[in-house]
């Protein structure tokens, strides 16, 4: 599939000449005016634009990363992660308790995400309900916006051919101990298996943003700016975004560039994700305490296996199995469900919990391993222990697990121990830092100890990659940063459209939900063009 004729509208560094030309820009600094500005092009900002300009809203999305096409995609995991990931893949805590993968490009974790697609269960949206106001977001009662995503995005259940050895230690260990593997859904047209999801597809197959919401915008008349970042909102009746150039880490810039771009609008979105995202408003002096506060990540830890025949984790589509026997834990709504990860050597590599020698001689037998995850729904205790604040001129993000996440956490590690020796492993390497050296397979194995495990910072290594809720909707200030509409308490027409609106820790992998909830709100808002509009 080719990209969109209209991504070539896309204003990049190259295109800045140019631009500074036709505008007659002076002294580096674009000043220009719209409807409406839309920080951040991933599953939020991407869709907002598409909605908005269809419906005759001058629309000017602007994205701190660069923009991309498969040709520029590469296989070297480094220069992947330096160009397509915010930090180069690693936000760490303050505390070191907690590494981060955030996508930051052009069509944002759309671009480097597994694919994943799904919805939050029942119990879920009815927590959203009863606790803050959201009505309406049932599956069923969503089915006209999620269909409509995944109509857009090609989503549908991975064949057989394609569910590779990775996915199916989960879905054979998983069949043995009387558990219910269940296969997945993934947004692709074409995908042939060639496993690079997570360094950018390289054939077009992942429906990112880039080749779906984001020409779909551009053809409806959106301007789209790669490279600025947004640095400040001021509001007023109407509000000023302050953007400033970013360079490409392995791209020499023009000679010539905008430096500065200042967009007036009377309405903004801030779709920069749950991370920049409250960050922004912070330093821009913009909502109320629950920015930056009740940050979810859905939290993630690892159990490799070592098998005697080649597993190759990186091969294939990445997740096509889930299990999903434990999410509900004593009807709860909480608790954990496993899937597996494509880790390449750098990632695993840092995820082993050994060093020199010992770290050496697992990756040398690199290819027989399996990754299998568990993904916590977190937020049990109620607000969860993470936040992101901005201070002393930058962003700060903050993790602890709390005790009933923990737990969830260890009975996830017990059962997926138990999948993967189900399944044939010989070899466990676990997620906690005491370990020195692999577990070693008997055949006669209990994993009750796993439930004593500590939690503490530094005992347990955790991960994420779904940053989310740190910019919380509610039907009530006292209890969200966001009204039900999604625009900022105290601040009219400034919304926020992204993951960062969830006010409990979503369960799922977040792209569709994202995607069907912007849809949802972006729809209503267009329908208000002339009273948001009007100066």
């Amino acid at each position: 599939m080719g990209i969109s004729i209209h991504n070539e509208k896309i204003i990049t560094p190259k295109k800045h000449a140019e631009t500074i030309k036709t505008h007659q820009i002076q002294n580096g600094k674009w000043e220009l005016t719209a409807d409406v500005v839309i920080i951040g092009s991933g599953a939020g900002g991407a869709v907002a634009a598409r909605e908005l300009a269809k419906n005759g809203w001058k629309v000017i999305l602007i994205e701190e990363g660069s923009y991309f096409t498969p040709a520029q995609f590469s296989s070297d995991e480094f220069v992947s992660q330096a160009r397509l990931y915010r930090d180069a893949g690693f936000i760490v805590t303050e505390e070191q308790t907690l590494s981060i993968l955030q996508g930051k490009s052009i069509g944002g974790s759309t671009t480097v995400n597994w694919q994943t697609s799904l919805y939050p269960p029942d119990y879920v949206t009815n927590e959203w309900n009863e606790r803050f106001g959201w009505q309406g977001y049932s599956r069923e009662e969503m089915d006209p916006y999620v269909s409509e995503v995944h109509e857009r995005l090609g989503v549908h259940e991975v064949p057989d051919n394609l569910i590779n050895a990775n996915n199916n230690v989960l879905r054979v260990g998983g069949k043995k101990i009387g558990l219910t593997p269940q296969v997945l859904r993934n947004n692709n047209r074409g995908c042939i298996g060639l496993g690079r999801c997570g360094l950018g597809c390289p054939i077009n197959a992942k429906q990112s943003t880039f080749l779906t919401w984001i020409p779909d915008a551009i053809e409806a008349g959106a301007t789209v700016v790669s490279n600025m970042r947004a640095v400040k909102i001021r509001d007023g009746k109407i509000k000023t975004v302050v953007a400033e150039f970013t360079p490409d880490a392995y791209e020499k810039a023009p000679t010539e560039i905008i430096e500065t771009m200042e967009i007036k609008a009377p309405v903004v979105i801030v779709s920069a994700g749950a991370i920049e995202g409250p960050a922004l408003l912070q330093r821009s002096g913009i909502g109320n305490g629950w920015v930056g506060r009740n940050l979810k990540v859905h939290p993630t830890s690892t159990i490799f296996g070592k098998f005697d025949s080649e597993i190759k984790m990186f091969q294939g589509p990445p997740q096509s199995v889930v299990i999903k026997d434990g999410h509900n834990q004593n009807g709860t709504g909480y608790g954990y469900w496993l899937e597996a990860a494509p880790y390449r050597p750098t990632l695993a590599s840092s995820l082993v919990p050994f060093y020199g020698k010992q770290q050496f001689d697992v990756m040398k037998d690199y290819t027989k391993y399996n990754a299998g995850i568990v993904l916590v729904r977190d937020g049990a205790d109620g607000e969860a222990n993470a936040s992101v604040k901005y201070s002393l001129g930058r962003r700060k993000v903050y993790f602890e697990l709390t005790p009933t996440d923990g737990l969830n956490m260890l009975k996830g590690l017990k059962a997926l121990a138990e999948v993967t020796v189900a399944a044939g492993a010989k070899e466990l390497i676990f997620p906690f830092t005491r370990f020195t050296e692999p577990y070693k397979v008997t055949g006669n194995d209990n994993f009750d100890w796993i439930l004593k495990e500590s939690t503490k910072p530094g005992d347990l290594t955790v991960g994420s990659a779904h940053p989310h809720g740190s910019i919380q909707s509610a039907n009530d200030p006292e209890k969200g940063a966001v009204d039900l509409n999604l625009e900022i308490y105290g601040h009219k027409n400034i919304f926020v459209m992204d993951a960062s609106v969830y006010p409990t820790g979503l369960s799922v992998n977040p792209q569709i939900t994202t995607m069907s909830i912007v849809l949802r709100a972006s729809r209503n808002l267009a329908s208000q063009k002339e009273e948001r509009t009007k100066i």
